[in-house]
C-alpha cells in the first residue's frame, strides 16, 4: 500500500505514516518530486471536477458518512475509469493574427477511459488488465450512473456527528 499525500513531511506525513505503519504491513510513503509543484496537476483537478462536483465543501465526519463516501468512491472510481473517455492536450499554439491580436490553437489526443490509456502502457499485470476487463464487460455504466446520483441525497441526509461524542475511527478500515 502506497500513501501519496500532496504535502511536505513537516505537516501530517510522519503522523500519517506512523498510524498505518502499526496497522498495515508494507505501507511506504511517497511523495511528489521536490520543488516540482505540477506534479499532482491531473489528481487536483479531478478533486475539482469530481470531488468537489458530487461533494460540495460540506463536512462528513462521521464513520457512517465515510463508509458511505468509501462506497460512492468505488462506484465513481467504476464509472469514471472504465467508462468515460477523455481528451488530453497535445499541443498548445500561440497564433497572431493580422490584426496584432493572440489567438490561442489547442490540439488533442483521441478520447479514451483512463483504463484504455492504462492498458497502452506496460503499467499493468495482464492478470489485472483481464480482471478490470472482466468487471468493465459485467457493469452497466447507465445503471451505475443512477446509483451514484441515488446515493448523494441519502450520503447528505445521513446525521453528522455529535460534539462530544467520539466515534471509533478505526471502524472506517472496515471495507
Amino acid at each position: 500500500m502506497e500513501i501519496h499525500p500532496d504535502n511536505g513531511s513537516e505537516f501530517f506525513n510522519n503522523h500519517l505514516l506512523r498510524f498505518w505503519k502499526d496497522r498495515v504491513q508494507g505501507v511506504v510513503l511517497s511523495r511528489s518530486r521536490p520543488y516540482q509543484k505540477n506534479d499532482n496537476r491531473f489528481v487536483e483537478q479531478k478533486n475539482a471536477t469530481l470531488v468537489r462536483a458530487y461533494l460540495g465543501y460540506d463536512r462528513l465526519d462521521t464513520v457512517a458518512q465515510t463508509l458511505a463516501l468509501n462506497r460512492l468512491y468505488h462506484q465513481m472510481w467504476v464509472y469514471y475509469n472504465l467508462f468515460q473517455p477523455v481528451m488530453h492536450q497535445i499541443e498548445k499554439t500561440f497564433l497572431t493574427l493580422e490584426d496584432g491580436s493572440t489567438r490561442i490553437q489547442r490540439r488533442h489526443d483521441r478520447a479514451r477511459t483512463p483504463f484504455e490509456r492504462l492498458c497502452e502502457t506496460n503499467a499493468i499485470s495482464p492478470q489485472r488488465r483481464a480482471e478490470i476487463e472482466a468487471l468493465r464487460d459485467r457493469t452497466n455504466p447507465r445503471q451505475l450512473r443512477h446509483e451514484i446520483y441515488e446515493a448523494l441525497p441519502r450520503l447528505f441526509d445521513m446525521p453528522n456527528a455529535i460534539p462530544g461524542q467520539p466515534q471509533n475511527v478505526y471502524d472506517t478500515l472496515r471495507s
